[in-house]
């Protein structure tokens, strides 16, 4: 049984071989079937990508400078949040460590609330980041292999103009 499907094997592979060759007792020229493969990106691997690390979603379709931009964007608010949560905690502490009725405890409760309301700013801002990095790689992944129109770099036209007598506008654009 193996021997056969060794052989089926090795058959295909000879077989494949003369593709794309004349053959020169009937001239007939053999075409190759056409290379339809696509590369595939999964919609749900790049959420997924895009929740575990900041910007591995953007990374994972191959857009790399936006992969940079979201992970210097969702960093950079993570850490704004982590120092607003310490500033809060101090506060939180000095405020309960003064005894009642000193003058600095309303200060301090004051600083122990503005900071509680940064962080939270800063984490509600962070998931509104990482909820639009999540939908931005998952329409990436679905749009990975959708054909685009070639633009050449730079091209000239010229478009008759009919409106008083005859005359031509010469239209040029460049690709940036």
């Amino acid at each position: 049984m193996l021997t056969v499907l060794i052989l089926g094997i090795i058959i295909l592979v000879f077989q494949n071989q003369t593709l794309g060759q004349t053959n020169p007792d009937s001239g007939v020229t053999v075409i190759p079937p056409a290379d339809t493969s696509l590369t595939y990106k999964s919609p749900t691997g790049a959420l997924f990508r895009s929740v575990a690390f900041p910007g591995w979603g953007q990374f994972y379709n191959d857009k790399y400078l936006k992969s940079l931009a979201v992970f210097g964007t969702e960093t950079t608010f993570i850490t704004l949040a982590a120092i607003e949560w310490r500033r809060r905690n101090e506060h939180k502490r000095k405020f309960q460590d003064l005894p009642q009725g000193h003058p600095d405890k309303d200060w301090e409760f004051e600083q122990f609330r503005f900071y509680e309301d940064q962080r939270n700013l800063f984490l509600w801002i962070t998931g509104g980041i990482v909820f639009l990095s999540m939908f931005d790689a998952y329409v990436d992944a679905h749009l990975y292999n959708f054909d685009k129109e070639e633009v050449p770099d730079f091209s000239i036209s010229l478009i008759p103009e009919y409106k008083e007598g005859k005359g031509i506008n010469v239209l040029f654009s460049v690709k940036f």
